[in-house]
């Protein structure tokens, strides 16, 4: 506890990091990190070999996003940077093995960005001054940039996470999940609408496990149902006794490497039942 309080005074957000604990969030994944390191690098793996199984499906070699970078733990940020002129890492909070890595890559910037364009909403709404907006707007985070590759990686599942202590009980359930839920919405919506190849990793569920019997197991993306994917795998992210020593916590994850195709074919596909 007293080595990760020392990295959160070490490695302090900037103001949009703070407010959403995504400073806070980044000390805790490193430390868990620490600690399951063999556990959870089948995940980091598999992730990395998805991005650049995408990447290289992609139209042109200029510009590549990658939205939700983090410490670039499932981010083959290098190997990225051989392949596009450009690499552009986006999230709230760069921690500090971001910012190395982008000062020994010439070619790899770092944009803070709520990736969601609601943080402000959330907080008028927390105080009274605004409503949830509803449909929840679609963001833009990469204003000006056209990328031809842009991977979305482990991030749809922790988009709405912030604004749960933010908006806290003050909204009627059923408003608040709707907001979530359009959330997460949002995003596969702005994802299929960008040009270039679009990649998307993210957990679907998570579980508690004892071996093969599932003790609990929880929607990971606020109730919105994905197309059927192209890879799926576990991440153990938490055997025990890392939470408990009676279960094993783990996700259920799900890879695209062409997701903006998966997704129109999803809405497509509900869209006779819809006008039924």
């Amino acid at each position: 506890m007293l080595r990760e309080l020392f990295a959160l005074w070490r490695d302090r957000g900037a103001r949009l990091a703070r407010s959403l604990g995504q400073d806070r969030e980044a000390v805790s994944i490193a430390a868990r990190h620490r600690r399951c390191r063999a556990a959870w690098e089948p995940h980091l793996a598999a992730t990395r070999r998805l991005v650049l199984d995408a990447a290289v499906l992609a139209p042109e070699r200029d510009t590549a996003v990658v939205l939700g970078s983090g410490a670039c733990l499932d981010v083959p940020v290098a190997e990225l940077a051989e392949q596009f002129a450009q690499v552009v890492l986006v999230d709230a909070h760069h921690p500090w093995q971001a910012r190395a890595l982008a000062k020994g890559l010439p070619n790899v910037r770092l944009v803070a960005a709520d990736v969601t364009g609601l943080a402000g909403v959330a907080r008028d709404v927390a105080k009274g001054r605004a409503a949830l907006p509803s449909p929840v707007p679609l963001p833009d985070p990469l204003p000006g940039i056209a990328p031809d590759f842009t991977a979305s990686v482990n991030l749809a599942s922790q988009l709405a996470i912030p604004f749960y202590s933010r908006l806290g009980r003050r909204l009627p359930d059923e408003a608040r999940q709707a907001f979530y839920t359009g959330i997460v919405m949002a995003h596969g919506d702005w994802l299929a609408g960008l040009p270039g190849r679009v990649c998307l990793c993210c957990d679907t569920a998570w579980e508690r496990v004892d071996g093969d019997k599932v003790l609990e197991s929880c929607d990971a993306l606020e109730g919105v149902a994905l197309p059927p994917p192209d890879r799926t795998w576990t991440w153990a992210i938490a055997p025990r006794p890392e939470e408990s020593p009676a279960y094993d916590r783990q996700n259920r994850v799900a890879g695209y490497l062409d997701f903006a195709a998966a997704w129109r074919g999803r809405k497509a596909s509900e869209m006779p039942a819809a006008m039924a």
